[in-house]
């Protein structure tokens, strides 16, 4: 996917809006259906209404949604998709002018290993990666891009800040900024209502998310005060 603020699925072609797909997430095309394009930033999009594969765990439903959800009826506008073989190529041309990411390779087993996203505030859009070292194990490689250069951020490993060495939790997107940042878990599970407004963080800038698919475990990841942040999600 190339569109870096998601991919929205609707519940017909040209219908109501149920939610988005994260940037970097694998969507799977059952059906091309009518043509259909878009102006983005100026430029026409071409392309196509397509069915897509209703199980894909990462449809992000949104908050307000009014009607019921029919999984069987996702449809989304193709002209952002792109293959995974070339999308893998974007990212793999990217990395490889990193020399210290040399010895780590594209976890590409995984649905979601390449977002982006302006993780440290300063308006540039940031990559991040799943990677695997030569552990074996699952990290998060972070390139701060920046005006005069990037410097990268590593998490995972024997020096990971949140003592997770591998990170290979299935789900992964970004945050987008502005959104409520908040621990769930608190000696015992409590509801948004129930927390605290100063545990309560708003950043002008994205974050991250990751999580176990269908059990407890994840988490918020910012950066904030010169480090990373974790805010627990069972």
């Amino acid at each position: 996917m190339t569109a870096p603020s998601g991919l929205i699925v609707r519940d017909k072609p040209n219908g109501k809006r149920i939610g988005k797909i994260p940037y970097g997430s694998s969507v799977k095309v059952e059906n091309k259906l009518a043509p259909y394009s878009v102006v983005d930033n100026g430029k026409n999009i071409e392309g196509n209404w397509v069915k897509i594969a209703g199980n894909n765990f990462q449809v992000l439903v949104d908050d307000d949604l009014t009607f019921p959800i029919d999984t069987n009826k996702y449809y989304a506008f193709d002209g952002f998709l792109t293959s995974k073989e070339e999308f893998i190529h974007q990212n793999e041309k990217i990395i490889a002018k990193f020399p210290a990411l040399k010895d780590y390779y594209l976890a590409t087993s995984f649905d979601v290993f390449a977002i982006k996203g302006d993780f440290f505030g300063d308006t540039i859009e940031d990559d991040l990666f799943r990677m695997i070292d030569s552990k074996g194990n699952v990290r998060i490689m972070i390139l701060n891009h920046q005006k005069n250069g990037s410097q990268i951020y590593g998490l995972g490993g024997t020096k990971d800040p949140f003592e997770i060495e591998d990170y290979s939790l299935p789900i992964l997107y970004k945050v987008p900024k502005g959104t409520p940042l908040w621990s769930n878990y608190e000696e015992d599970f409590r509801a948004f209502k129930d927390v605290p407004k100063n545990e309560i963080v708003k950043l002008n800038y994205d974050a991250f998310y990751i999580h176990e698919s269908e059990a407890c475990g994840g988490g918020f990841i910012f950066w904030k005060d010169n480090k990373w942040n974790w805010l627990q999600q069972e």
